[in-house]
């Protein structure tokens, strides 16, 4: 292959490089502004919508995160309710994303990180005066408290080698007790595989997935207070996960046989409780004596009670299309947080302390005003594919095609701030489920992995060509993977859609791997450095499949400057080989977010920008110019 002419936008700490890249933003930018500050508004006022989600309860009270302009850890305690930390404490364009609590309710800890990075600093804090009492920088996840200030957490080696010598990236649990760390699991596991750890919710056993990309697990379990006596429970080379600890046996998850899920009980051997049901089981939780789990069903979750023998109950569904973003439980009660397109959550408290209830606590109404229908259209192979189609109440000519299709992600209903910005500027907004994502099982999701990964492409293509026959201006949009999978599509289809937008992107597969943390991307995409695997990769590279004297869709790529997931590499090179082939392309480089977010200011402001250059571009096609 011939050598790569934009190899040096790889080294972002060049000066000459990044004052480069800075400069064809800053040009992108006031190009758009004068229509971007008439939408930044509208952006903002979605954006700063308060959103809570991540409930627990423990012997204080009930804590929950909410993200509004801020975001911020809160406590109710009989209706009254405490923050016990807001972003704006923590610096400019803080992110909390997320929070621990301890059983007895004396102490939380809470992980933050700064301009979109990945990397931030885990601080423990006492929940009655505030006090900071421990903290710990890097990438920290799985807090588990033990009693007497100690604790389990996990941390992400993103760079160097974990501390038993193996090349990152890897992760490792540790034990903090006093100030000083013990790696207590995971000493030899090789590179690009995971931990997750959390406790039983009796607090009595420990329960750890190691996760070999997202390919396929190996679960392990024993006595919470003892690291040395966690022992595998389960390892059949496929996709699995622990729920709970249940009348003596670990309750698990395991994606074999047609891979929809199904739940077994582990001890001396693996007893089936709810055999597979033909569609997507993603999570389930155990209350009292009753194992609540979420299935979907074409995209959209419901609930399915169990006894714990594994016998129905009953089935809980939901008047409109809505996800099941979240489940937890406390023992003798738990959490369910609902999603939908068109209002920002609702969240019910399940009690067993007298049969099962479920009471509604909290909810918002509605502010989108479109419906949610459903549809489907047939991929090049047969295969059909289901989108969702938010449809303005008055008729559109404009569509924006939605998709992502990787990493057993399921694109189901949620409230996104975008979407009522693009519903009230008069375009509909179309979420494809393709493959590569979990919406109907793990088979669902390896059908778009690897050397299958170009049928989430086609599976695209077929969405989105069914909004162009019908006579919609197309706009395609997807960020991280998803900008994977716009640039492929306007690489192989170039005159499907009539704008790009592509956020955050992964757009060079040749070189992914040795970019930042891109080696764990392997199992999902295939490595390159292998002759079978590069021969896919290279078919459909976005980079590589620029070609001159074509002409591409105008097309917006916006990145992170300090995205230290995704190199911004991506998008640099894919930027400067289009616009080189005299391509109409905006490139906007933020500098206050990474692939991790940002303050809702700084979104709505990207948001602004993005939609300004759709709108600016159509409004050139309308006019044949």
């Amino acid at each position: 292959m011939r050598e790569d002419p934009f190899e040096y936008l790889e080294d972002i700490q060049n000066p000459n490089v990044v004052s480069w890249a800075l400069s064809e933003s800053r040009g992108c930018v006031e190009r758009l502004k004068p229509l971007s500050d008439k939408i930044v508004g509208l952006a903002l006022r979605y954006y700063s919508i308060p959103v809570l989600y991540s409930f627990s309860r423990n012997r204080a009270g009930l804590f929950f995160l909410k993200r509004d302009l801020a975001y911020s850890v809160n406590l109710s305690i009989d209706g009254s309710t405490r923050v016990l930390v807001s972003s704006r404490e923590l610096g400019e364009d803080a992110v909390i994303h997320s929070y621990y609590i301890d059983r007895e309710g004396k102490l939380f800890a809470y992980f933050y990180t700064l301009k979109g990075s990945d990397v931030g600093e885990l601080v423990v804090a006492e929940v009655d005066t505030l006090s900071t009492v421990d903290r710990i920088r890097g990438s920290i996840s799985d807090v588990v408290f033990l009693g007497g200030g100690r604790y389990y957490y996990t941390k992400f080696f993103r760079e160097g080698r974990c501390p038993d010598g193996v090349e990152s990236p890897c992760e490792r649990v540790f034990l903090r007790d006093g100030g000083r760390d013990e790696m207590v699991f995971g000493e030899g596991l090789p590179r690009n595989h995971f931990v997750s750890l959390k406790a039983s919710t009796d607090y009595s056993h420990a329960l750890v997935r190691v996760s070999y990309g997202w390919a396929r697990d190996t679960l392990y379990a024993g006595p919470l207070g003892s690291s040395s006596r966690w022992v595998k429970v389960y390892e059949g080379g496929f996709r699995s996960k622990l729920v709970d600890l249940a009348g003596g046996s670990y309750l698990a998850i395991l994606y074999d046989g047609e891979k929809f899920g199904r739940l077994v009980k582990l001890g001396s051997g693996t007893s089936e409780l709810v055999p597979e049901r033909g569609e997507y089981l993603q999570d389930a939780i155990v209350v009292g004596s009753y194992i609540v789990a979420s299935y979907v069903r074409h995209a959209s979750s419901y609930l399915a009670v169990f006894d714990l023998e594994g016998r129905p109950v009953r089935e809980v569904t939901f008047d409109e299309p809505a996800s099941v973003a979240w489940l937890s439980s406390y023992g003798s009660g738990g959490f369910v947080e609902l999603r939908y397109f068109t209002r920002p959550y609702e969240v019910i408290e399940v009690s067993a302390s007298n049969g099962l209830s479920f009471r509604k606590v909290a909810e918002h109404p509605r502010v989108v005003d479109a419906e949610v229908v459903e549809g489907f259209a047939e991929s090049y192979d047969g295969t059909k594919v289901h989108y969702f189609w938010i449809r303005r109440r008055s008729a559109s000519s404009k569509v924006v095609v939605y998709g992502y299709g990787g990493f057993s992600v399921s694109l189901t209903p949620v409230f996104a701030p975008w979407i009522p910005v693009f519903i009230e500027l008069g375009y509909d907004v179309v979420v494809a489920n393709l493959r590569g994502g979990s919406e109907y099982g793990e088979k669902w999701h390896e059908a778009g992995m690897r050397d299958k990964k170009v049928n989430v492409f086609y599976d695209y293509i077929a969405v989105a060509s069914k909004f162009k026959s019908a006579g919609f201006k197309v706009v395609g949009l997807g960020r991280s993977n998803g900008g994977l999978l716009i640039g492929a599509v306007i690489t192989m289809e170039p005159g499907l859609l009539d704008v790009a937008a592509i956020g955050y992107p992964v757009l060079d597969m040749l070189k992914f791997h040795k970019l930042y943390i891109g080696s764990a991307w392997i199992p999902e995409y295939g490595n390159p450095d292998d002759p079978k695997d590069r021969e896919y990769l290279v078919k459909y590279s976005p980079y590589h499949n620029i070609r001159e004297g074509v002409r591409y869709p105008p097309t917006i790529i916006y990145t992170g400057l300090y995205d230290d997931r995704v190199h911004p590499a991506h998008a640099l090179k894919f930027y400067a080989k289009l616009k080189g082939y005299g391509n109409d392309v905006c490139l906007r480089l933020e500098t206050s977010s990474g692939h991790a977010g940002s303050s809702p200011e700084v979104i709505a402001r990207e948001v602004a920008d993005v939609v300004a250059f759709i709108e600016e571009s159509l409004s050139k096609s309308l006019r044949g110019s």
